[in-house]
C-alpha cells in the first residue's frame, strides 16, 4: 500500500479554465467525507472517461504536513514499475464539488479519480514525488516540479529577449506589431497578482499549519478513544447479559453452575452476522447466538437448584422426629394398618400393628 501526495490548498485552475480556491478546512472535508463504500476514486492515466481502465484504487485521504495524501490499494504492478522509472510522475486529482451533479456525498468536497500525468502538467503543482514501493508508505523524494512563479518569470524574460532581438533587427515599429511592450507588462502585473495571493496562503511549513495539523491529530485521538470506550461498555452490557441468560438456566435446571462461564464465553465469541439453512420447508435466518439461546431454553430441566433456606429444613426434620414420639400418631397409624390388613382378610392384633407401624417409622 502506497501513500502519496496529491493535492494541496490553495487557487488551482481546473481543466476547464475554472479557478477554484482550497482552504485547509476544504482539504480536510475532503479526506474526512472519502468512504470507498460509497464511491471508490480509482488511480487512472490522465483524466480519461469512465470506461478507462484503474491502475489502483484509493483506500482513504488524509491531510498531513499541509497536503492531502492518498493511500493507494490493489496497484497493478506494470502501473507501479513505470510510475517508478518517471513515465507517470506527476499526479491530478479529479474532485466534486459540493454542489457537483453525481457527487455521492453533496454539500462536501469528493474525490472523483487521481489522474497519473506523463508529459501533460498537472494542474496542481509543487507536489512531491513519490513512488510504489513494499514499505510503510513513507514520503519518496521531494523532488517539486516548476512552480507557476517560476513559469511566468521565465515566460516573461523569453519574450521580453525575443522583444529586444525583433528591435534590434526590424525595429521598433515591427516589435510593436508582434510583441508590444504593454503586453509583457500586463503578463508582469497578472505573475505579481498571483504571487501576492499565494503569499495569502499558509505555507504548509508555518505556524499554523502546524496548529491545525495538531488539532487534526488530536481531534482523531479523541474519535479513536471514543470508538473504544464505546466498544468496551458494549462488550460490558453484552457479557452481562449473557450472565443474566446463564443464571435463568442454571435457576431451571437447565445448566450446571460449572457450565456457566463456558457458556457466556462461548457467547462473546460468536459472530452477530445471520446463517441460514433449511428446517424442513423453512428456512431458519438467525444469529448463532439467537440460535444456541433457543435450543439451551428449550431443554427439559435435569436438575432443581432452587434454593431452599435452612429454616424450612430445620422445620420439617423436627416435625419428623415430633412424629416418630408421639403416641397418638402411632395409635393412629396402627388402627389404619390394622383395617387395611382386616380388608385384606387377615388379622392383626393391635400390638403387632403398634411393632409394625414404630418399625416402618424409624427406617
Amino acid at each position: 500500500m502506497a501513500l502519496i501526495p496529491v493535492f494541496k490548498p490553495g487557487t488551482h485552475t481546473a481543466v476547464d479554465g475554472r479557478k477554484i480556491t482550497f482552504t485547509l478546512e476544504n482539504c480536510i472535508d475532503l479526506a474526512e467525507s472519502y468512504d470507498p463504500s460509497l464511491s471508490e476514486a480509482p488511480a487512472v492515466i490522465g483524466h480519461p472517461k469512465l470506461t478507462a481502465p484503474a491502475y489502483a484504487w484509493a483506500k482513504s485521504f488524509e491531510v498531513k504536513d499541509g497536503l492531502v495524501y492518498a493511500k493507494l490499494d490493489q496497484i497493478n504492478p506494470e502501473f507501479a514499475e513505470a510510475y517508478n522509472a518517471g513515465s507517470y510522475k506527476k499526479r491530478s486529482l479529479s474532485i466534486y464539488l459540493p454542489d457537483s451533479p453525481g457527487n455521492p456525498k453533496p454539500g462536501h468536497y469528493y474525490a472523483r479519480h487521481i489522474g497519473f500525468l506523463g508529459a501533460a502538467a498537472p494542474a496542481i503543482k509543487g507536489l512531491p514525488d513519490a513512488s510504489f514501493a513494499e514499505s510503510d508508505g513513507e514520503q519518496g523524494a521531494a523532488e517539486f516540479s516548476m512552480a507557476d512563479e517560476e513559469f511566468d518569470e521565465n515566460l516573461i524574460s523569453i519574450l521580453a529577449n525575443l522583444r529586444d532581438l525583433l528591435i534590434e533587427k526590424a525595429g521598433i515599429a515591427s516589435a510593436d506589431l508582434f510583441l508590444p511592450q504593454w503586453r509583457l507588462e500586463s503578463l508582469r502585473a497578472i505573475s505579481d497578482r498571483k504571487q501576492k495571493e499565494k503569499e495569502k496562503m499558509p505555507q504548509p511549513l508555518d505556524a499554523s499549519f502546524a496548529e491545525q495539523q495538531a488539532a487534526i491529530d488530536a481531534k482523531n485521538a479523541e474519535l479513536a478513544t471514543r470508538e473504544k470506550a464505546l466498544l468496551e461498555k458494549e462488550q460490558t452490557n453484552k457479557r452481562a447479559e449473557f450472565a443474566a441468560f446463564a443464571d435463568e438456566l442454571v435457576k431451571s435446571g437447565k445448566l450446571l453452575p460449572a457450565h456457566k462461564t463456558t457458556v457466556v464465553e462461548v457467547f462473546m465469541s460468536l459472530g452477530s452476522e445471520p446463517i441460514s439453512f433449511a428446517e424442513g420447508d423453512a428456512t431458519v435466518n438467525r444469529a448463532p447466538v439467537d440460535l444456541i439461546k433457543k435450543v439451551l431454553s428449550e431443554r427439559p430441566a435435569f436438575m432443581d437448584f432452587a434454593e431452599k433456606s435452612g429454616a424450612d429444613n430445620d422445620t420439617k426434620d423436627s416435625k419428623e422426629r415430633d412424629d416418630k414420639q408421639d403416641p397418638k400418631v402411632i395409635a393412629d397409624l396402627a388402627k389404619k394398618y390394622q383395617q387395611e390388613q382386616a380388608d385384606k382378610g387377615i388379622t392383626v392384633s393391635i400390638s403387632q400393628a403398634v411393632e409394625h407401624v414404630t418399625k416402618a417409622k424409624k427406617q
